[in-house]
């Protein structure tokens, strides 16, 4: 079974120079998972990724995990929260994004995409064309469905 056979091709897509705020509203407003942005020039291709974890890192710094014991309570942790949204608000995405990060071809074995997300421990591969055009997304629910359904 080929990645090709189990990917989506509906993802967020952003150019390199939008804000992270707009990332955040997106994010906010959405019914599907994703736990990916990817970050991507004028033609689609790939130039990095940005994680639901790197998101929560810096609206959540451990600095903020340490206050919480002497914050007076939600709403003083509410106020510290939406002060570190406002300061990366402006950001450009493309500050943020992990340029490095591994991705996957459609035509490579789904059980490589598997290998890869166990052994970077990440939770989604982004998939792309041999140009380097971003076509998809592999994902451990994805290849964990396609396993209990075809085994």
């Amino acid at each position: 079974m080929l990645i090709s056979d189990i990917m989506r091709t509906t993802l967020i897509k952003v150019r390199p120079e939008a804000p992270i705020g707009n990332v955040l509203i997106w994010y906010g407003g959405m019914s599907h998972v994703f736990r990916n942005t990817y970050v991507v020039d004028h033609c689609d291709r790939l130039l990095g990724v940005v994680t639901i974890h790197t998101l929560l890192s810096i609206i959540v710094p451990p600095s903020v995990t340490s206050l919480a014991g002497d914050l007076s309570g939600r709403e003083e942790l509410l106020v510290v929260l939406r002060r570190n949204i406002a300061t990366i608000s402006d950001t450009p995405v493309g500050d943020l994004m992990d340029s490095d990060y591994p991705f996957a071809h459609p035509e490579d074995l789904f059980i490589m995409a598997s290998e890869l997300i166990v052994e970077k421990g990440i939770t989604a591969l982004p998939v792309i064309d041999p140009n380097g055009v971003l076509v998809g997304e592999i994902t451990r629910r994805m290849i964990l469905h396609f396993l209990v359904q075809n085994l």
